[in-house]
């Protein structure tokens, strides 16, 4: 019985698609770039069909893009993503109008960070979750989410060069992509945006208090 249990907990951290509503929820959150980067593999955690073929891919990706290489740096990297967010008083209309941009990259990275061996599945949706809630108080609906993260991703890919064509082609193509994903029947946008969230928040301060 035992071992059987140990089977099927070592199948499911490897499967990479979503196993209830929730974690296709997840996926959403980032869709637009497991599209990009996988060409079709929306479906699948970080856009990746097999995690043990796509391990070192990741590992690769997530240390040169993002000089993440182990745990503590990627819960570094995503406080930093986040860290605006956890004061609302820091943030304003010109946040909200572009900050999808950190939070859907905060849960891709997370993703990411599963396939690549870094996390476990129960730390990713657990992180996935917290930055979830951020989401879904500061946008409306998956249109929001997406044409924020579209404007972020615009604002970053032509910094440098607002007439750089290939910039403006890179940014015209993720448009497409999601476009492409809001409208697609079952597609990653299908789940309710307000789908509820099992989000627990602990009370510490009462029981050190006691």
């Amino acid at each position: 019985m035992n071992i059987q249990n140990s089977s099927e907990e070592q199948n499911w951290e490897n499967v990479t698609t979503p196993l209830d509503d929730v974690e296709r929820w997840v996926l959403a959150t980032y869709a637009m770039w497991s599209e990009y980067y996988s060409e079709g593999g929306w479906q699948y955690i970080a856009g990746s069909s097999d995690k043990e073929k796509c391990a070192s891919d990741m590992q690769v990706m997530l240390s040169r893009d993002w000089e993440i290489d182990n745990q503590e740096d990627l819960l570094d990297t995503i406080t930093y993503l986040t860290a605006l967010y956890l004061d609302d008083e820091n943030v304003d209309l010109e946040d909200i109008e572009t900050g999808a941009w950190d939070l859907c990259r905060a849960c891709q990275i997370l993703g990411m960070a599963f396939v690549a061996g870094i996390i476990d599945r129960e730390e990713m949706m657990e992180l996935s979750l917290m930055v979830g809630s951020i989401m879904q108080c500061y946008y409306p609906s998956w249109m929001h989410l997406y044409t924020s993260y579209i404007n972020g991703y615009r604002e970053w890919r032509l910094e440098d060069d607002e007439e750089d064509e290939e910039a403006l082609e890179a940014v015209e193509a993720r448009e497409q992509i999601c476009r492409q994903l809001l409208i697609m029947p079952n597609g990653p946008c299908s789940v309710p945006w307000d789908l509820e969230l099992p989000i627990e928040f602990e009370d510490d301060e009462e029981e050190d208090d006691e």
